[in-house]
């Protein structure tokens, strides 16, 4: 299918400057025109880096979460292994982002050791951000020791059933970040698509597919 031109939707940025920034985020205040004439300013967009999230997978299927406390929603809140990523990272993108992933899973966590492959790539908000996040599968992961969280991170690492989660998400007695949702759900049907050939046991798989499905 050829891609749908879309520049006809663009708006048109008068004027740009950067109000405020630090070492966690920018801020830049545009004056647009929408294609229909109308001028919208200040419209305020926050940059961030660039996030990974990673669906830690034990041999066992259980996945391999993190328990920490955010404080925008001012909950202890449980979600995959995150972070953003670093310019020791490298400079390709996709390579940096696959290092990202790895270096998270082990700094909070202390689990790695197996190839990482990308999910789902998604705008956590293109409305007002700038930045991508992008998902990877870690399948069959081990403890490998190198725990070190970054200041001011205090996460206690669970082991929890994938089935289980994903019928506690679906019936919202589990509230996660939406990036991290999504991303569940990305790599689930990764793995049910590839059935026993990912190396999870065949009833682990089973009860995978049974709780995307509902039943």
């Amino acid at each position: 299918m050829s891609p749908i031109p879309t520049d006809r939707l663009k708006w048109r940025t008068l004027s740009s400057e950067i109000t405020f920034q630090d070492r966690w985020l920018t801020v830049r205040s545009d004056r647009c025109v929408t294609p229909q004439g109308a001028e919208i300013g200040p419209y305020h967009v926050i940059g961030y880096p660039d996030w990974v999230n990673v669906v830690a997978v034990r041999p066992d299927g259980r996945l391999v979460l993190a328990l920490e406390y955010r404080h925008g929603a001012g909950e202890v809140v449980l979600g995959l292994p995150s972070g953003a990523i670093d310019p020791k990272d490298g400079a390709d993108p996709a390579l940096a982002a696959r290092a990202a992933a790895e270096r998270e899973l082990i700094e909070e966590t202390g689990y790695g050791g197996v190839p990482f492959e990308r999910v789902l790539g998604a705008w956590p908000n293109p409305a007002n951000q700038s930045n991508r996040a992008t998902t990877f599968l870690a399948l069959g992961v081990r403890e490998v020791g190198g725990l070190a969280p970054d200041f001011g991170e205090e996460i206690e690492v669970v082991l929890e059933d994938w089935a289980s989660v994903m019928r506690r998400l679906a019936s919202g007695d589990l509230i996660m970040q939406a990036m991290h949702i999504a991303g569940l759900w990305a790599a689930a049907t990764q793995v049910l698509a590839r059935g026993p050939a990912c190396g999870l046991d065949a009833a682990v798989i089973e009860d995978l597919r049974a709780a995307i499905l509902g039943a």
